[in-house]
Formats: C-alpha cells, sequence, structure tokens
C-alpha cells in the first residue's frame, strides 16, 4: 500500500497562502505562519492579523453583528421597563382606582385627585365605605401602589444611564424619580391611616393631600422628560441610519 500523503482537494483552508508559502517574516500569513517562524527561528517581532477578526484594518461582518448585538441588550431591558410602567400605570390609575368607587358610593378616591382634598371629602368617604372598602383600598396601596412607583424608578434609571447625555440633568432626573417613589408610596399608607383613624386628623389630611399633589406633579413633570427622552433617542437613531 502505497503511504504516499494524498493530496486534499476542495478545502482551500487546508492550502497554503502566499505569505505563508514564502516564508517572508512578519508576513500577515495568520498564526500558522507566526507558529512556523518561531520554529525555524526567524524574525517574530510582528503580529499576525488574526484573518477571522480583522481584514485590511476592519472588522468582519460576523464581528460587527456581534458587536451591535451586545449593544443592543440594554436597550430591550429599557423597553421593557418602560413597558411595565406603562402597564401598571395603567392598571392602578386607569382601572383598579375607578373600580374602587363602587365601594365609596360614586365617589373617586384621594389617590385620583390631581388637586388634593379637604377634610370634608374625607368624612364623606369614610360615612359611605365599610370595612371591605378601606381593605380593599388597602390591598391595592401594598401591591399595585408600591410596584408602580418602583418601575417608575427603575425605567428612570434605565433612560438616564442608555439614553440621556451626561450632564447635571440626569441628576436631577435621578433624583426626582427617587423623590416621587418615597412621596407616592408615603401617600399611599397616609391615605390608609386617614380613613381609618379614629377620630379623624384635619393635620394629616392636609399633609395627605400635599403629598397626593405633590406625586402628581412629580409624575407628570418626569413622566413628560423621560418619554421625551426616549422619543428623542429614537428619532435620531432613524435619522443616524439613513
Amino acid at each position: 500500500m502505497s503511504k504516499r500523503r494524498k493530496k486534499v482537494r476542495g478545502n482551500p483552508a487546508r492550502e497554503p497562502t502566499q505569505p505563508e508559502a514564502s516564508g517572508s517574516p512578519g508576513a500577515a500569513g495568520g498564526l500558522r505562519a507566526f507558529r512556523q517562524a518561531r520554529r525555524e527561528g526567524r524574525d517574530i517581532s510582528t503580529t499576525p492579523q488574526r484573518r477571522d477578526d480583522v481584514r485590511q484594518g476592519y472588522l468582519s461582518e460576523a464581528n460587527q453583528r456581534a458587536g451591535a448585538g451586545t449593544d443592543s441588550n440594554p436597550h430591550l431591558l429599557l423597553y421593557a421597563l418602560l413597558g411595565l410602567m406603562a402597564f401598571l400605570f395603567a392598571y392602578l390609575h386607569l382601572y383598579a382606582l375607578p373600580q374602587m368607587n363602587y365601594f365609596a358610593g360614586g365617589f373617586s378616591m384621594p389617590d385620583s385627585r390631581l388637586l388634593g382634598y379637604s377634610v370634608e371629602d374625607i368624612e364623606r368617604l369614610r360615612n359611605v365605605m365599610d370595612a371591605d372598602g378601606t381593605g380593599q383600598l388597602s390591598f391595592l396601596h401594598r401591591t399595585a401602589g408600591i410596584l408602580f412607583p418602583l418601575s417608575f424608578l427603575l425605567a428612570s434609571w434605565a433612560v438616564v444611564g442608555l439614553v440621556m447625555k451626561r450632564g447635571v440633568i440626569r441628576w436631577i432626573v435621578l433624583s426626582g424619580a427617587v423623590l416621587f417613589a418615597a412621596v407616592d408610596i408615603t401617600e399611599n399608607f397616609l391615605i390608609d391611616r386617614i380613613l381609618t383613624i379614629e377620630p379623624l386628623d384635619p393635620g394629616l389630611v392636609a399633609v395627605s393631600s400635599v403629598f397626593t399633589v405633590t406625586s402628581w406633579s412629580l409624575l407628570m413633570i418626569l413622566g413628560v422628560v423621560v418619554i421625551g427622552s426616549v422619543v428623542m433617542s429614537l428619532i435620531r437613531q432613524g435619522v443616524e441610519r439613513r
């Protein structure tokens, strides 16, 4: 049987390239040429290019796609947080709280009053709401009432880190989001307190009303800034791709 080595056909990767065949030092012949030069004692000061990653100073198409994929992952998280925030807002303020009007004789909940409320408003609610109604409102405050401000804080944090440019405005928005979450959660417990405390404390009602107005003001101002920053970023990306 002949021991002659068969020639590999149809596989260009096994065929020696021109720099490898010539054996010239420093040629961009890949890792095989680099190792061959080192074994033969020739000059190995020049590191060969990686043919699979860089060709004539440019990244290969596969590496460009990989780089684009890793860059887009944080933005997917950002969009997911924004979607969660919008869902919780719609559930809490557009569905759950209006449903609570059934337990209050048609009167709106204190959370929904953008301009605040008075002692007379709270007295009216206390007269028509029973223990089941206040219990349902307290449960809503401890679930969606806490999840929504926390989701708003996380979404604002993601927008500040990924979308907004460096500057003092970023810290203002982030600080405002932290303040909104603290005020909104505190407001929930204050409302539960003034609906059940005996006797009713007018000073506590005034403090709770101020917290409600402040919460709505922060939400509207920060919401415009956060959503506006995301929209402007999407428009800017669309213009750059053209």
